[in-house]
């Protein structure tokens, strides 16, 4: 049995990044087809390397949400995109596809018996694989290795989601919330001393 507030926050996390996606193909001058295919693979990217690497195989292949989830997000980025305030749409987008992909992929890996070393990474490749697919599509160096708190970002929320998943009574769903939002704090301070 499936934990649906956990399926609710891993479609949320394949939105984000797909809409991160397309928002930044769009505001660069990309064609809209171009980018709703990107959209759909930086959407679909983090949840196949993190289900693939517990051994799930292509089980989000098979679970038409994730698809459903990526082209709705690839739709929103397209028309934010053409916005004037498309680049700070952008990094919001782009800060909560990986905090929630953190939170995910570590809950996950603690649910399918990994430990914690093996959890925090499945957690912080869940974070950043759709990033990390998107610049290399966009020809843009990956921010996980051009910014100082992006991938620390994913690691230190994906600590906190293992903590409150191994130490609390949460349910799964409420530790990766507590680790995606530490994810979110984190890439804000970033953006205000950015700004």
């Amino acid at each position: 049995m499936q934990n649906l507030p956990l399926f609710v926050l891993d479609l949320a996390a394949s939105f984000m990044l797909a809409a991160a996606a397309s928002c930044r193909a769009r505001s660069t001058g990309a064609h809209f087809s171009g980018a709703a295919v990107l959209a759909c693979l930086a959407g679909m990217a983090a949840p196949l390397a993190r289900d693939g690497l517990l051994g799930y195989g292509a089980i989000t292949l098979n679970q038409g949400e994730y698809l459903a989830a990526s082209v709705c997000g690839g739709i929103a980025g397209i028309i934010i995109g053409q916005s004037s305030r498309a680049w700070m749409s952008f990094f919001w987008l782009d800060a909560l596809g990986l905090a929630l992909g953190a939170g995910v992929g570590t809950v996950k890996g603690v649910m399918a018996g990994l430990g914690p070393t093996g959890s925090i990474l499945v957690g912080i490749l869940g974070g950043l694989v759709g990033g990390i697919v998107r610049d290399l599509c966009l020809g843009d160096m990956a921010r996980a290795v051009e910014e100082d708190m992006y991938a620390t970002a994913a690691a230190f929320g994906g600590m906190l989601a293992l903590t409150m998943m191994l130490l609390t009574n949460l349910d799964p769903w409420q530790s990766a919330l507590c680790g995606a939002l530490l994810v979110v704090v984190l890439r804000g301070v970033k953006k205000v001393k950015i700004v």
